[in-house]
């Protein structure tokens, strides 16, 4: 006798359980088209789980050799996803890769751990992979081979703290200019070039970086503000040149320009010094009167009380001007001081600073130089780097790499996330001052006989 199908399919459910729901993970490119080398690309990476999150999943920090890889915090996003009638729960974070180079790209191998209610009430670990996602590079056309980076947008803008056109000998005019970019980060964005003519003196600050800001138009992205004051040497009329930065538009794949018109600085002199007339003085009274007891007394006592404290000062400002200056010593030489310079200096643009401040910092670390840091740590996306920055610093001439030291900014940054708190030292300083209480008894008497001791 033949069986009716729906019985066949029972009895097939029932010798074969169905498989229990586990978590999985997706990725996707997020920038459709054509990519080029400085273009920011975004890679979406979807983790989903049965049920719902009882921890959230923990991604990890990439190194890709040749790019810049950042993972934002304000990226991530919920999402539900329908798999075979079973509703899943899922958690979005996106990669922002800035290649620096033509060619293929690869996601690495990485792992994701997390938790999950797979059975209710309880939380079960468990840990997926990352997809493997490659996207191709393609070089920047010709035309384009000045541009300073690459994004949607660009503007430049700037405000003046007074009137260029008023200015008088030994003024100062404070000029704040900011550099906002979209689909880029705020550490590809160049140095702005301030030009003056000799009698106007500059003033530049360091210039502050951040991403995730809103523009002009309230679209985000991210912005560079250098801030400079001019200081006036001598009158007459001089004139502050304009500013332009090259930038290569992703959206037209055409190169654009960004400029601020040129500022006339005009200054007369200083207004002419007048003499102070002085004020009258009360004349004194021929008759002298003496001093009464108690105001002798109390002038003694005010003479005393000076000559205890000069004394007291005497004794105590030079131990604590020693203190003060090994604290401070201490503080610009610690570890922490060290990274701050390598990183203003490798973003200023300047190859032999940011080489001097590179070797100060790992010695702060305890390496003799950055090649015996980059060897012992093992890491051959950073000792990659640093041969590349060392060839075109020190090498024969020859094509240099193209942006050598943001690949080394990168990987300096990629190593002290995976090395918290690793090979570093923190300065100690014996106290300069002596203590309150001197000794007694005998080691007293000694000390009184021998002041060196």
């Amino acid at each position: 006798m033949r069986l009716p199908p729906w019985i066949f399919a029972l009895f097939l459910l029932l010798a074969f359980p169905a498989k229990a729901a586990e978590p999985f993970a997706e990725a996707s490119v997020g920038t459709k088209g054509k990519i080029v080398i400085g273009q920011q690309v975004s890679i979406d990476v979807d983790v989903y789980v049965p049920n719902f999150f009882t921890s959230p999943p923990q991604f990890p920090l990439l190194d890709i050799a040749n790019a810049i890889v950042t993972l934002p915090d304000e990226r991530a996003q919920n999402l539900v996803k329908s798999v075979n009638g079973e509703e899943f729960s899922g958690i979005r974070r996106t990669y922002l890769i800035i290649p620096q180079v033509a060619g293929e790209f690869t996601l690495p191998p990485a792992t994701v751990p997390l938790g999950y209610a797979k059975v209710p009430g309880q939380s079960t670990e468990a840990v997926v992979n990352l997809p493997s996602i490659t996207f191709a590079v393609d070089d920047l056309p010709p035309e384009a081979q000045a541009s300073a980076f690459s994004a949607t947008n660009a503007e430049l803008s700037q405000t003046l703290d007074g009137d260029p056109a008023k200015l008088k000998v030994g003024d100062t005019l404070v000029r704040t200019v900011t550099l906002f970019a979209t689909a880029t980060r705020a550490m590809m964005l160049p140095q702005l070039q301030f030009d003056t003519p000799d009698s106007v003196k500059l003033y530049r600050q360091s210039p502050v970086l951040a991403d995730g800001v809103s523009g002009p138009n309230r679209e985000q992205g991210s912005q560079r503000t250098d801030r400079v004051t001019y200081m006036m040497d001598r009158e007459g009329t001089f004139t502050l040149p304009p500013l332009v930065v090259d930038w290569f538009d992703t959206q037209s794949m055409q190169p654009q320009r960004t400029e601020l018109k040129s500022i006339v600085l005009t200054v007369k002199a200083g207004p002419p010094t007048t003499n102070v007339i002085p004020p009258e003085l009360p004349k004194a009274d021929d008759d002298s009167h003496r001093l009464s007891v108690r105001a002798v007394i109390g002038i003694s006592l005010v003479v005393l009380a000076l000559v205890l404290l000069v004394l007291l000062v005497r004794g105590l400002l030079p131990r604590l001007r020693r203190w003060v200056d090994a604290r401070r010593e201490a503080r610009a030489q610690s570890e922490h001081t060290r990274y701050r310079q390598v990183l203003t200096a490798l973003n200023s643009g300047d190859a032999k600073t940011a080489y001097a401040a590179l070797n100060l910092w790992t010695k702060a670390m305890g390496f003799k130089s950055a090649t015996e840091w980059a060897t012992t740590s093992g890491d051959k996306t950073l000792q990659t780097a640093l041969a590349a920055f060392e060839r075109d610093l020190f090498g024969p001439p020859h094509s240099a790499t193209q942006g050598s030291a943001r690949i080394l900014t990168s990987a300096i940054l990629a190593w002290r996330v995976r090395n918290p708190g690793r090979n570093r030292r923190s300065a100690t300083v014996a106290p300069a001052l002596p203590p309150l209480n001197p000794p007694v008894g005998d080691d007293w008497q000694q000390n009184a006989r021998n002041p060196g001791l």
